[in-house]
Order: structure tokens, then sequence, then C-alpha cells
């Protein structure tokens, strides 16, 4: 039995305490959060589990043999530290920090001590984006000229940090993860309007070395919740969208094939290709329970997680480069 604390009970928090506390092979212990009103409410419905509202405290007098971090992402770095170097595996919260160099330091911080380090890209344990990244991976989208991503909403707002930090890590792990690679330069806009120093919307686009582009358009700052992502390919074409519970993915059998025959030198006629639109039937289970599912399994089998603590280094680093672009009006950002 893995004895599991989580730190923070504000966002997500509750959602890990519900999950965790329904999964085989797992109990949470302990929980904690610096607001004791909030513990009060939760010490009513989970009595089996010990609250606290200093973390250390908890780690201190109880043993966890794994910990849930959902607190805000300027602590991540600091308090993932802490709890790694008192002998804890972790689950934390994306992003992983700040910064690639905190980052670094993490991963290597794990692997000294031999702890798990997942980060909580969530999408990543979705079923239609693991559909999607084996379609493609099949070939049978044929080669992939670009994928685009949109995820606005009217609201929730962040105060610590702006709208790409908080939204683009979604789409960007979903990028990496069906494309299986890194991108090479990294730029991006974005504007504040509701802060001098925090962005409500910005426009991520990213460059592969054969060719490939992604673009992520983020914003906390719109009329309509979308979550959708599309992409295209020289033989099909796919639209996740994340909003529709019946039909969440549909495949497009559209395209345009260039004819061999042309008119005259050097003019090739453009063929439009508009076939079946299918919408594959996919088991959707919550994400977040499969995420919690995997992360249990990793710390009772030592096996490394998909988002591990490299994979969520990798998008930071694209993170921290689109920050630097976007501070510098869009310049392009080479990533070694």
């Amino acid at each position: 039995m893995i004895n599991v604390g989580i730190i923070g009970l504000g966002y997500w928090g509750p959602n890990y305490l519900r999950i965790f506390s329904q999964l085989d092979g797992c109990r949470v212990a302990a929980a904690s959060d610096m607001d004791s009103k909030r513990i009060e409410n939760f010490s009513k419905n989970y009595p089996s589990v010990r609250f606290f509202t200093d973390f250390k405290k908890m780690l201190t007098e109880e043993v966890l043999d794994a910990v849930v971090i959902a607190t805000p992402t300027t602590t991540h770095f600091k308090i993932t530290k802490e709890v790694i170097s008192r002998g804890s595996h972790v689950l934390l919260e994306k992003p992983l920090a700040l910064t690639t160099k905190e980052c670094q330091s993490l991963v290597d911080l794990a692997q000294k001590n031999k702890k798990i380090l997942m980060v909580g890209h969530t999408f990543i344990y979705n079923q239609a984006v693991g559909w999607i990244k084996n379609y493609v991976e099949s070939g049978q989208a044929g080669k992939v000229y670009y994928i685009h991503a949109q995820r606005t909403n009217l609201g929730p707002i962040r105060h610590d940090v702006g709208a790409l930090v908080d939204l683009a890590p979604h789409d960007i792990s979903m990028l990496l993860h069906i494309l299986g690679k890194e991108p090479v330069s990294v730029s991006a806009f974005g504007s504040a309007y509701l802060h001098n120093v925090r962005e409500d919307v910005a426009y991520l686009h990213l460059e592969f070395k054969d060719g490939t582009m992604g673009h992520v358009h983020v914003s906390w700052l719109e009329p309509r919740k979308v979550r959708q992502l599309t992409v295209i390919g020289d033989k099909k074409m796919i639209v996740f969208d994340d909003v529709n519970v019946t039909e969440p993915l549909r495949i497009f059998d559209k395209g345009v094939t260039v004819s061999k025959e042309y008119r005259t030198f050097g003019e090739f006629q453009m063929i439009l290709r508009d076939g079946d639109i299918v919408s594959p039937k996919v088991n959707l289970a919550e994400p977040l329970k499969a995420q919690c599912q995997a992360f249990i399994e990793s710390v009772k089998t030592g096996k490394k997680p998909v988002s591990d603590g490299v994979f969520g280094l990798k998008v930071v680093k694209v993170l921290e480069a689109a920050l630097k672009s976007m501070k510098s009006g869009g310049r392009t950002i080479k990533l070694s």
C-alpha cells in the first residue's frame, strides 16, 4: 500500500484527493493547504486523512512514499526540491518549473535519489490524444505538414503567471508527444490587457527540423471555450475537440494532389481531394485518473512515466524560449 500525500487543495488539489482516495494500491495518508477553512471543509469528507497547514510539518510527521504537488507555478521548484530530498516520489502539476535551469536541477535530483519525478501533463493521458499519436506514427495521416491548437475561454484568470505559462503547456505537450520530436526554433507574440505584467493572449509558433510547423493560440479573454487541436497531413486531417464529448475525434479524408500532367513548363495542376469524414470510437476515461494510475504504477515498478521530468523539461524549454521571444517583440529563438 503506497502512502500518498497531497500539497495544495486549491484548483486541482481536490481532484487529486478524490482520485487517489479511490485508487487501489494506495491511500491518501495526509494533505496540506495554507487555508485552514479549506482544510476544515475537506476533513469532514475525508476523516481518514490527516490534514496540515504546513507541508513541511506533514513531511516530517508522516511517512509518505509519494507526494502530489498542486501549488502555484512559482512554488514548484522549491517545494519539489524539498519533497524529493526527503525521500518521496513526486507527481507535480504542470509546468515542472519556471526555467530550464530549475527543471534540470529537479531532474538531476530525482535521478540522484532514484525517485520518480512525473509532471501532470494530463492531455498526454487522454485516450483521444493517444489515438492521434498512434494514427500519425502508423503513417495513416501521411506526412504531417503542421499542427495548430486553440485553447481559449473567459477565465479563469491567474495572478501568478500569464496565459502563455498557464495554458500553453497543455498544447506544447500534445505537440511534442504526437510528433515525438522537439522544435528547432520558437517565436511568440502576446499582449497584456488586464495587467501590465502578464499577457492575457498569446500566439506561439514552433518550427521543426523536417519543416513541420506548430501553432498555438491561448487566451483567457474570449467569449467561447475552445479546446481544439488540428493535425494537417498530406493523406488525412484530424480534428480533436475536447469540448465535444460525443465526437471528440474526426478524421477527414481531404487533401491536395499535384497532378503529373501540366499544360506548360513548370505549371502543375492541383487536385482537391474531398472524401469521407469518420468519427472513430474512442473509449473515453477521465485523463486525470489515468495519469494518477500511471504515477502509482511507476512508483510500484520504477518504470519511467511518459510525462517524466525530462519530458517536462522539454516543455519548459519551449515555454522559456517563447517568453524570451515575446519580450523581444516576436524574435525567433533558436533551440539547441
